[in-house]
């Protein structure tokens, strides 16, 4: 048995636990250490203790150790009957949290420094998502970098969490035009080189159309970008024309009547669902 120091219902309180083994994270390889402990409390106290083990059990906050942060991972609890006030006698098992705040991470030798960093296991797959800012050269590099490594993998370290490289590729990445040549980016980095590809069911939705139709809007907008060229050149289009005619072809948030748009069909009795209604 050993004391464990632990911040419950607004004070430090040191339980009696015993050491059960540990488990090694998937995130580090690292050996996280594992207790069982017992804690009784009034009932008037009930209530505020389950919150907080609850909280500490799906995340939203841990419990508060002098050297680490403590995760909830069984909870049970049984109380006194007749007795006034009834006691409360819980039964947790908890697990040490790791700190997965990654200071940079290398990307195929590039180096990102997160503004907003994630890491968890999908699928026994690592899955890293971070928020970055680039400029400039770094900003173009990246850019090449999304483009040209596609569905590649290749070496990424989180710096901060774990020095040994993973091979991952990229997921989903979004960006967002800053002020000036900063672009802002949400990147996801996967771990799944050796699991078996699967497409989610929602990524086949509406395909092979989604595809198509976003070929057809790039092929569009390139074809619309030469023509005014050409007629510019030719003096078909005065300055005022041009200038007005390639301001409506960049792309922009569009407007509530412009998204009635996209609600038109032309057999309305498809999307007809007859539903019970209340007696």
């Amino acid at each position: 048995m050993t004391t464990l120091s632990l911040a419950l219902l607004g004070a430090d309180r040191d339980l009696k636990a015993e050491e059960i083994p540990s488990i090694v994270s998937a995130h580090t390889g690292r050996s996280l250490r594992r207790f069982a402990l017992e804690m009784r409390v009034p009932e008037d106290a009930s209530e505020e203790l389950n919150a907080e083990l609850q909280a500490a059990t799906d995340g939203t906050k841990y419990l508060q150790g002098p050297d680490a942060e403590w995760q909830v991972s069984s909870n049970r609890y049984s109380y006194t009957q007749g007795e006034r006030p009834a006691i409360y006698t819980y039964n947790l098992e908890i697990q040490e949290v790791e700190g997965l705040q990654a200071s940079a991470v290398e990307a195929d030798g590039m180096v990102l420094v997160p503004v907003q960093y994630d890491e968890s296991i999908s699928k026994d797959s690592l899955v890293l998502t971070l928020v970055t800012e680039v400029a400039g050269q770094e900003s173009e590099r990246l850019e090449e970098l999304l483009q040209t490594q596609g569905d590649s993998y290749f070496d990424v370290v989180r710096r901060g969490v774990s020095e040994t490289p993973v091979r991952m590729r990229f997921g989903r990445c979004l960006w967002q035009q800053g002020d000036g040549d900063v672009r802002r980016h949400n990147l996801t980095l996967v771990a799944d080189e050796n699991q078996p590809s699967e497409l989610a069911g929602f990524a086949q939705l509406n395909q092979p159309q989604l595809a198509r139709t976003t070929e057809k809007s790039v092929a569009t907008a390139d074809a619309l970008a030469l023509l005014l060229e050409h007629l510019h050149e030719q003096g078909s289009l005065n300055e005022e024309a041009y200038t007005t005619i390639k301001a409506a072809a960049v792309p922009h948030k569009i407007t509530v009547r412009e998204q009635r748009e996209f609600s038109r069909t032309d057999r309305l009795d498809d999307f007809w669902h007859k539903t019970s209604t209340p007696a």
